[in-house]
């Protein structure tokens, strides 16, 4: 059986680009390939990121290059409504190899539901039904058997890791989440809103109860809630934090009957190598820079509140593509990914 692998990545001037290419290059399994970007075609990947000059120091290769591609997966790390295009220009080249997207492009299996959470019309809905949702722990099977994913997105992977175990088992079905973000969430081109004068020392709420990753978050509890249990409803402030990486969410909700809820988490995760349930809420500085997503919560007979957290950048895209990279070739899913975190 194969053993190593080649790989692309496109959108490598971006952040989740940059960092797919930084694990990747640590990978023992993989052999970077190629490198595709858009405004940064015709340019070496070390001229946008100096800390990997040595490390990694390929062309980046323009779009109409894709056609070419031969290598065994292929990482999209474009931005939304750019993945589409691309994962087209692949496969409409009879491209043979895995897909994995890190985008939102083929989250949501409604065509109608891109208009409504993402403002524009789906360009390639015909192939929305050949990408598994790719939440690692919750769809490994599906992600075993595919070919094609769709990475979750940041805010969307910590709201389900928290609340998916008490839909599943039926227990509750109305969720307030606060979620809060760092600067790079944004990603690498800077706007009025994400500058550095408007986030330092700032602490502000955006999109409340719009936030686009409501859309997938609904489709996969309603996925996994038990028949007969109403539609699960979530109640989501989305926070910009003074902060360059990291996701820290807290989940406040009610059981509909007596259970206890670290048990609960206990069962669902225990054979998850890269989540790591904590005996108190979860700190963002114990994740930021790691693949790891912590989990801890509060119960106070049945009112319980779960934290969560998560590098935005890692678990919320780059390494959680990875991680289901790993699990398509039929690597253990931690594999190359065992890092620690920063610590200071």
């Amino acid at each position: 059986m194969k053993d190593h692998f080649s790989v692309s990545v496109v959108g490598a001037s971006g952040y989740t680009g940059m960092e797919t290419i930084r694990i990747l290059h640590g990978h023992p399994n993989v052999t970077i390939d190629r490198l595709y970007g858009g405004k940064s075609a015709g340019t070496a990947f070390s001229e946008h990121y100096k800390a990997l000059e040595s490390l990694v120091d390929l062309p980046i290769l323009g779009f109409d290059e894709l056609k070419n591609d031969a290598s065994d997966a292929v990482f999209l790390g474009l931005p939304h409504g750019k993945s589409a295009e691309a994962a087209s220009i692949l496969l409409d080249a009879g491209y043979k190899g895995k897909i994995i997207d890190i985008s939102s492009d083929f989250r949501l299996k409604k065509p109608e539901d891109y208009e409504k959470w993402y403002n524009w019309k789906h360009p390639d809905p015909k192939r929305i039904e050949q990408f598994v949702y790719g939440l690692t722990e919750w769809y490994r099977g599906d992600i075993r058997r595919g070919t094609h994913i769709s990475n979750p997105g940041c805010f969307a992977t910590a709201m389900q890791l928290g609340i998916l175990p008490f839909v599943k088992a039926g227990l509750a079905d109305q969720f307030e989440v606060m979620g809060m973000t760092g600067s790079s969430g944004s990603g690498a081109s800077s706007s009025a809103g994400t500058h550095y004068s408007s986030r330092f020392g700032n602490v502000k709420a955006y999109k409340v109860y719009k936030h686009q990753h409501i859309g997938e978050v609904s489709q996969s509890l309603k996925h996994h809630a038990p028949e007969g249990m109403k539609d699960p409803v979530i109640r989501f402030t989305p926070v910009s934090g003074p902060f360059v990486r990291g996701i820290w969410m807290t989940i406040a909700f009610t059981l509909n009957e007596e259970a206890h809820a670290v048990r609960l988490l206990e069962e669902e995760y225990y054979n998850a190598p890269l989540v790591r349930l904590r005996d108190s809420l979860p700190e963002l500085k114990h994740v930021a820079g790691s693949a790891f997503s912590d989990i801890g919560c509060v119960q106070e007979g049945r009112s319980v509140i779960v934290g969560v957290a998560i590098d935005n950048l890692l678990k919320g895209a780059a390494s959680q593509a990875v991680q289901n990279f790993n699990l398509l070739m039929d690597l253990p899913e931690e594999t190359g990914l065992l890092f620690p975190p920063s610590v200071l």
